[in-house]
């Protein structure tokens, strides 16, 4: 985890707490392209340093992650978990026409 200098220590505010992509992807619970997606259509603030490594601030992310909604975190299980959702489906569908028989 990096840790950025920033103004806000001169103002009596410590050094600010920066994660990757993958780190913030890992505390939001999505994978590392969703995150980068919410960089570039700035849903998610983001820094660069050294002008290749991008990094986002923890109280972002922290923030991110306590706004999401409940019908929010269901919509993204159903997205993610589609698949499953459907072979579950056919194999109860199968199986109540094997029994039926």
């Amino acid at each position: 985890m990096a840790v950025r200098q920033s103004e806000d220590r001169r103002l009596g505010g410590g050094p600010e707490k920066l994660l990757t992509l993958e780190e913030a992807a890992q505390r939001l619970g999505v994978p590392a392209d969703d995150v980068e997606a919410m960089v570039r259509s700035g849903k998610l603030p983001s820094f660069r340093l050294g002008g290749s490594l991008l990094r986002v601030r923890l109280k972002d992310v922290e923030l991110m992650k306590s706004s999401s909604s409940g019908w929010e975190r269901f919509v993204d299980f159903l997205y993610f978990n589609d698949f499953y959702l459907v072979a579950v489906l056919i194999a109860l569908t199968l199986l109540a026409v094997i029994l039926a028989l």
